[in-house]
């Protein structure tokens, strides 16, 4: 059996943003379930801790009728900033696009810096 050379840490969760936009809008949003998974690794994996967990953000986000995705956005986007020590503004970025009905390019540029 052929041994599978293991996957380097910085290209695990590289993913293409214009391939994640395109397949979030054909799929209505339900692609957009797999990019929030895929993220929550990543940060986890950045932070080197399981600050984020997927089921809860699902189950948080359902309960309080999306509200808890805003908060999750901004405290990920503060994350991420501070680990490759970005703008401090983005957060708020991030946070005011998803508030407008746009978490998608919100993540789209929390993946160019994961993809960094």
């Amino acid at each position: 059996m052929k041994d599978l050379a293991p996957v380097e840490k910085k290209h695990r969760f590289t993913a293409s943003i214009v391939l994640d936009l395109v397949l979030g809008f054909i799929t209505c949003g339900i692609y957009y379930l797999f990019i929030q998974h895929r993220q929550i690794h990543a940060v986890n994996d950045m932070l080197g801790f399981a600050k984020y967990d997927f089921m809860k953000w699902v189950l948080l986000t359902l309960i309080t009728c999306g509200l808890y995705h805003l908060y999750h956005e901004f405290m990920m986007d503060r994350d991420i900033i501070a680990i490759i020590n970005g703008n401090e503004n983005e957060p708020w970025y991030c946070l005011f696009l998803t508030a407008l009905g746009l978490p998608m390019i919100g993540d789209a540029i929390m993946q160019q810096h994961i993809n960094e």
